[in-house]
């Protein structure tokens, strides 16, 4: 079996599993396949002492 692997950043507004997830959404409508996800990172963006948006940095595997 052939896999390749993408890198992709997701966001939420909601969660870090949120912002895996939309990577995960984002990546199958070009992607067939897929059939592994890893996370690298987790970061957020801050406002006001609150955190507004979450996002993850994915590596994910699909096969062709």
């Amino acid at each position: 079996m052939h896999v390749k692997v993408s890198e992709l950043v997701g966001g939420s507004p909601d969660s870090w599993k949120g912002a895996v997830q939309s990577a995960i959404t984002e990546a199958s409508k070009t992607m067939d396949n897929i059939v592994a996800v890893e996370i690298i990172n987790f970061t957020a963006n801050v406002e006001n002492g609150r955190l507004t948006e979450y996002k993850a940095n994915v590596k994910i595997a699909h096969t062709k």
